[in-house]
């Protein structure tokens, strides 16, 4: 019982940050990852539904050490050496904008890692 209340509140503060988007620092990444990527990005805006789905496959396909979750608004994968894919919802959920998910996930691309450290 206390494991299963102890992931319902993992949970909820996972979504907790994502709903509080841009001004969570958790949610946005550091300054030095916080910027364009230089490789070749490819970005997929996909319905939220089709999102969990798209980032399962494409964690198995880059053995990324990472799980989707029923509200996953979005991920990233290192591709190659000079490119990342991005997935991303098409309209706001959970109050994460599009643009806001992008932000975060290019922070990825550019070498921030899934634990999200400063």
């Amino acid at each position: 019982m206390l494991r299963a209340l102890a992931l319902v509140f993992c949970s909820l503060v996972t979504i907790g940050s994502a709903v509080a988007g841009i001004k969570d620092p958790t949610w946005n990444p550091p300054a030095r990852f916080d910027h364009a990527y230089s490789g070749k990005l490819t970005v997929r805006y996909l319905p939220q539904k089709q999102v969990v789905a798209a980032c399962a496959k494409l964690f198995a396909k880059y053995k990324v050490a990472a799980k989707s979750s029923l509200v996953q608004r979005g991920c990233s994968a290192i591709t190659s050496d000079t490119s990342c894919t991005v997935i991303v919802v098409d309209k706001t959920f959970a109050l994460a904008t599009p643009e806001a998910v992008l932000r975060h996930e290019m922070g990825h691309c550019n070498g921030w890692p899934a634990s999200h450290p400063d």
